[in-house]
């Protein structure tokens, strides 16, 4: 009896063994997959006229040394009637259904502004934020915000509200989490127009930029940026 007892304790455990080494075996297998080589035509990023109809340059895709361009699916969200930053994506799905992707930038913009408002600029007197339930108002005079090139009449701030919460009340974050970046559109009248913005740090954007204007006689850029459901309003002078 002790012997069958010992012989079904052996077995038992050589199933259990044996089961192990299989399920260690597959988690041990590697899987190589592959997937093109993009080569994108023409200009990344590429610079068109709004109101001028977009023709894309396309891409050409290699795998394992083979031309797979016919297998390409191009994704093209340009809008050439509106000023904007776009993307092209060019996407393939290989035989093991791995997807993959790269992308053309695009921007649309207005060719006959040839003023450049780029640089580093500091906040003015009668830079204030409003909360608009209330009418308080918080002045805050020589922050710092950076306006940079991206094509004619198109650039891009890494702060609407001018430095306001990235200096006055979390310094140590910096403006990357802190700051409402984005791009903005400068129009042959010197008014400014927000093309899009956001602020990581909440996740969220500018409900509206108002009476946004450029002065070339002072060199100063004015504008209203109301925030978080038309609770703050940032009255912003740079200069």
């Amino acid at each position: 009896m002790k012997n069958v007892i010992l012989k079904s304790i052996i077995l038992g455990a050589l199933v259990v063994f044996f089961a192990s080494c299989a399920n260690k075996d597959s988690a041990d297998k590697t899987f190589i997959t592959d997937y093109p080589k993009y080569d994108i035509q023409g200009d990344n990023p590429a610079i068109v006229a709004v109101g001028e109809p977009y023709e894309d340059a396309g891409v050409i895709a290699t795998l394992d040394g083979q031309n797979v361009t016919s297998k390409i699916t191009v994704n093209n969200s340009v809008d050439y009637e509106t000023m904007g930053m776009y993307t092209v994506e060019y996407s393939y799905v290989n035989k093991d259904g791995f997807r993959s992707s790269a992308n053309r930038v695009v921007f649309v913009c207005n060719p006959s502004v040839t003023t450049d408002i780029s640089g580093k600029y500091v906040t003015q007197e009668g830079t204030e934020r409003v909360a608009l339930a209330s009418g308080a108002e918080t002045p805050y005079a020589g922050y710092h915000a950076t306006i940079t090139y991206i094509a004619p009449g198109f650039f891009q701030i890494d702060d609407f509200f001018g430095g306001y919460y990235a200096e006055r009340q979390y310094p140590d974050y910096g403006y990357g989490i802190m700051g409402m970046g984005g791009y903005l559109a400068l129009n042959e009248d010197n008014s400014i127009d927000m093309i899009s913005s956001y602020i990581s740090a909440w996740g969220n954007s500018l409900d509206e930029l108002d009476n946004g204007q450029y002065d070339p006689s002072t060199g100063e850029i004015t504008w209203d940026a109301y925030w978080n459901g038309y609770t703050y309003m940032f009255h912003v002078v740079l200069k």
